[in-house]
């Protein structure tokens, strides 16, 4: 469909998106859609420090990005993709880190989240990497692509996971949930609607396990929260025990499979005041995708 369908479409979901989200308790200042958001009257909390456990997550979101990247190109060879959302590698605790952050917070109160890849057409003359450049430097490359991707990385192998669970649940044994989550950020909602009323370029959500990876259009997303069924909203502690919604895996679709797990080595970074924080970072590993069904979810065209 064409981005202004789709965002017409999108549109169409917000009054039972807010409607649901504000009977499940979320407040109000999440659930203000359209337009640059409101200047804030706080100061914002700048983070004073990284550690290992920040420094691993952002090294499995890189090999996430990295590998789909990779598996997308593979397979849809009319397809390029570039490197579009935050990667600045300044750390939290360097002298230029408060700058950088309180840049980025105000992009994104303007024009909204920047997705973490953009795909376009192959012969579109765009660099590899853009996430280093402006709104307004990347404005006119934006309206090139042809879908853009939100990428999330999992611990998890997603299909040992629900074989095991569906055994105990077979076995008569209770068990938790039974299948991985989509996990979206309330507060999120807001801003990935902003880049997408600026923009129009389709959006999808990927989640990338271990064994696999299953996507979802932004599209399916709203319109399953206006529903008021199919998800739930929790405060899991690793996302900061912010209001999080929770997709089952099996709403959206399984696009790809690993055809090599990754392995892990050691890092090591030594902070200005001499703190030495280690962590491990997968290597390695890639996946094949299901070139018709990467096709319909990018493109909402199913």
């Amino acid at each position: 469909m064409s981005g202004d369908e789709y965002f017409t479409r999108l549109r169409q979901t917000l009054g039972g998106v807010v409607e649901k989200l504000r009977a499940k308790g979320i407040q109000d200042r999440h659930l203000s859609f359209g337009g640059e958001g409101a200047v804030s009257t706080r100061k914002p909390t700048v983070p004073t420090d990284a550690r290992s456990e920040f420094l691993a997550n952002r090294a499995m979101g890189d090999w996430a990005e990295q590998r789909l990247a990779e598996a997308i190109v593979r397979v849809c060879p009319e397809w390029k993709v570039s490197q579009y959302g935050e990667t600045n590698r300044i750390a939290a605790g360097h002298p230029d880190f408060r700058a950088s952050y309180l840049t980025g917070l105000e992009q994104t109160r303007q024009f909204g989240k920047r997705p973490d890849l953009l795909v376009l057409p192959v012969a579109a003359a765009v660099d590899a990497n853009l996430s280093a450049r402006s709104q307004a430097e990347t404005e006119a490359l934006v309206r090139q692509a042809v879908a853009a991707i939100e990428v999330r990385s999992s611990k998890f192998e997603a299909l040992t996971y629900m074989a095991v669970r569906k055994r105990q649940r077979d076995a008569g044994r209770s068990s938790g949930r039974e299948t991985p989550s989509f996990t979206v950020k309330v507060e999120d909602l807001v801003i990935v609607y902003r880049w997408l009323e600026r923009h129009h370029v389709p959006e999808s959500y990927c989640q990338v396990f271990f064994d696999s990876v299953f996507a979802i259009n932004f599209l399916d997303i709203f319109a399953i929260v206006a529903s008021g069924s199919g998800f739930t909203v929790e405060t899991p502690e690793k996302s900061q025990e912010k209001a999080t919604i929770m997709i089952p895996i099996t709403s959206g679709v399984q696009i790809g499979r690993a055809t090599q797990i990754p392995t892990f080595a050691a890092e090591h970074r030594v902070t200005e005041l001499g703190r030495h924080d280690a962590y491990v970072v997968p290597c390695g590993g890639g996946f094949q995708l299901d070139a018709a069904a990467t096709r319909r979810i990018l493109l909402a065209e199913h």
